[in-house]
């Protein structure tokens, strides 16, 4: 579980209620039915209407990944890759063969089965390069469908604050009606600007965070592959590898 978006979830909300509470509001009252029914499914419609049907699905099949930690370790996939860099040095490089099986990412399997038959540096790259693109366009299009959502949802939040004030100014001849009915329509601002900046905008920033550290590790994959077939040192080789991940936390 990452702890980071369930601590800014609750914590965005609960600042808010605390501060509505501070100056004798009700944080319940601001939780209006109408309002969750115009904004969520517009917003979410409407950012629907601009992606490809692929990306609504990846969307909504990744939305987990931003709630879990990613299964990656760098440390531990560098010191993986050397030992193959170490294996291949001293036994050639069909002695991966028997390894292949036991690898559990079909990333790292498929470069080093390309290791294995023998393929040139260029051919590898251009191979996994592939891969690595499409993954990226992937996890992209994913995030960036949540990230139309949160744009979208405050706009959509003063439409429904406008249809709410149309129907409260119909109803000057009962004031206290009218009141209430005013009250509720700015609950639509609320409710959208909250979905964009508590909610949607989080989850498809969060995502595309992530997407980054996957491709990163693709990344070093793919850089490892070409060096176990260039014949590099396996000590060059994992000084490099590290040096790719100093911007980066070793654990993610």
């Amino acid at each position: 579980m990452d702890l980071t978006v369930l601590i800014g979830i609750i914590g965005a909300i609960a600042s808010i209620s605390i501060g509505d509470i501070l100056e004798g509001g009700n944080p319940v009252h601001v939780v209006h039915i109408t309002s969750l029914i115009i904004v969520i499914p517009t917003a979410m419609f409407a950012a629907a209407a601009a992606c490809e049907t692929s990306a609504i699905k990846a969307a909504f099949i990744e939305l987990k990944m931003v709630f879990k930690q990613l299964p990656i370790d760098f440390e531990s996939r560098i010191d993986e890759l050397v030992e193959y860099s170490i294996l291949v040095k001293k036994n050639g490089v069909l002695s991966l063969e028997k390894y292949l099986e036991e690898i559990d990412d079909e990333f790292l399997k498929e470069a080093m089965n390309m290791v294995v038959d023998g393929s040139k540096e260029e051919q590898i790259e251009e191979s996994l390069d592939a891969i690595i693109e499409e993954t990226e366009h992937y996890y992209h299009s994913a995030s960036h469908y949540w990230i139309l959502a949160a744009e979208t949802s405050p706009t959509i939040g003063l439409i429904g604050a406008v249809l709410g004030l149309i129907l409260a100014l119909q109803r000057l001849d009962n004031p206290a009606e009218m009141a209430a009915g005013i009250a509720g329509a700015f609950t639509a601002t609320v409710t959208g600007i909250a979905a964009s900046y508590v909610f949607f905008g989080p989850w498809g920033n969060k995502m595309r965070a992530k997407a980054r550290t996957i491709i990163k590790e693709k990344e070093i994959i793919l850089y490892a592959a070409k060096a176990i077939v260039r014949g590099d040192a396996p000590g060059e080789l994992k000084l490099k590898l590290t040096k790719l991940i100093t911007v980066m936390p070793l654990r993610s």
